[in-house]
């Protein structure tokens, strides 16, 4: 005869196995889970360490174009008539740079500045601004708006009736000056990131 003391032995014995087996189990789960934690973090790792690379080499604009904040940049090598440079810009699916803020300006001041850093004087820029259609009221050709910042150059602008088209003038520092817009400068060119990236250069 089974004694109760044996039965209750007996029957204490059956979970205290599957908790030991639970036990066991959960330790090799849960050194598992480190393993697989750690490969995740170092897969992880290696993405951004790589994503970081790439996007170094290429940067958000394409090859020869500058990034700043949402727009894309070119600056020309070659001197162009201003409606020849407009032309130019719109063929690279851009147009000849607005400057709609001070950060914007001093971004393209002091990249000029690092292009030319010694004959920035002897240079200039044509960028967007026009008053060709009412002289003194200067408008960005490329959306017909008024300019809503302006750092013109000492002296700027000359308001001439032949200096109807806009630029920066490096012996002043690449601020702003008007000039016949049949004279042959450089020129920058913007256009939108989107765009900017979309196209194959």
């Amino acid at each position: 005869m089974v004694s109760l003391r044996q039965t209750l032995g007996y029957r204490t014995m059956v979970p205290r196995t599957i908790l030991l087996h639970m036990c066991i189990v959960s330790v090799y789960l849960v050194s598992r889970t480190d393993v697989i934690l750690f490969s995740m973090k170092a897969i992880v790792i290696l993405f951004v360490f790589v994503w970081t690379g790439l996007c170094t080499a290429t940067g958000p604009c394409r090859d020869g174009w500058l990034p700043f904040e949402e727009d894309c940049y070119y600056f020309s090598h070659n001197l162009l008539s201003w409606p020849q440079a407009a032309e130019t810009c719109e063929a690279l699916h851009s147009t000849l740079a607005t400057v709609l803020s001070a950060e914007e300006h001093t971004f393209l001041k002091t990249t000029l500045m690092k292009i030319h850093p010694s004959d920035a004087a002897k240079v200039i820029y044509w960028i967007d601004g026009t008053d060709l259609e009412v002289e003194h009221v200067w408008r960005w050709a490329s959306s017909g708006e008024l300019l809503s910042y302006q750092e013109w150059a000492t002296g700027e602008p000359t308001n001439t009736g032949s200096e109807n088209c806009l630029l920066l003038w490096g012996v002043q520092g690449f601020k702003m000056g008007d000039n016949p817009c049949g004279a042959s400068w450089n020129y920058v060119c913007k256009s939108s990131l989107e765009t900017g990236e979309n196209i194959i250069g």
